[in-house]
């Protein structure tokens, strides 16, 4: 039911059958359109009543654009965000002006060196926070929808231990601590980025030391 959509592994011909029929879909002469595949997927020998989340949240894959990882994560988790936001009635989510996908693309951006405009009113430094904490709200909301009802600390560690958000996040203060702009070099001593966290992080404690004094 989740996450299994060509069934169990190590079954290739079950799987091209899929994946021929998904093809086969683009045939039609209208759409959108829902249909269901005629076969039941093969019980695999350890299938059971387990539930599966079909987001991978690894670091396995090799990170050559931070950004783009952060981007193509953000979309996978859109459906858990969807049913938290269902299940809750209501999102926390909402700070700026803009969707969540907008200030993903901003901070993105911010870290790979493009310029970015503040809001209207706003400093950068403003700007970029607001962005940050409707992110962070998203992926907490998010996981919080996963299999297995997560405690907050099971989220806070998904966050920056597993997501290429929480690197974002780490990529953010580093730029931060050097940035010419008062606004966002003084988020570096802010909550953008827990001490905590910052502490795991050698190659950001100095930084972190000197702009909190």
């Amino acid at each position: 039911m989740l996450g299994r959509p060509f069934g169990v592994p190590n079954d290739p011909a079950f799987q091209t059958r899929v994946l021929v029929a998904a093809l086969d879909l683009f045939q039609r002469p209208a759409g959108p359109l829902l249909e269901d595949y005629p076969e039941d997927a093969p019980v695999g020998a350890d299938d059971g009543d387990v539930q599966v989340c079909p987001v991978a949240f690894g670091r396995e894959v090799e990170v050559t654009d931070l950004g783009a990882v952060f981007l193509r994560e953000m979309q996978a988790l859109l459906p858990w965000h969807d049913l938290a936001r269902e299940r809750r009635g209501r999102t926390v989510t909402g700070l700026t002006e803009q969707s969540v996908r907008d200030s993903a693309e901003m901070l993105a951006a911010f870290i790979s060196g493009t310029t970015v405009q503040p809001a209207s009113g706003l400093t950068l430094g403003e700007t970029l926070k607001l962005a940050c904490e409707d992110v962070r709200a998203f992926y907490y909301e998010a996981a919080a929808a996963r299999p297995g009802n997560p405690d907050p600390r099971a989220i806070d560690d998904w966050f920056w231990q597993e997501t290429a958000a929480g690197r974002v996040f780490l990529a953010f203060h580093a730029l931060s601590v050097a940035s010419p702009d008062n606004s966002v070099k003084r988020l570096s001593a802010t909550s953008i980025v827990p001490r905590k966290i910052l502490h795991e992080q050698p190659a950001l404690k100095h930084g972190s030391r000197d702009s909190s004094r």
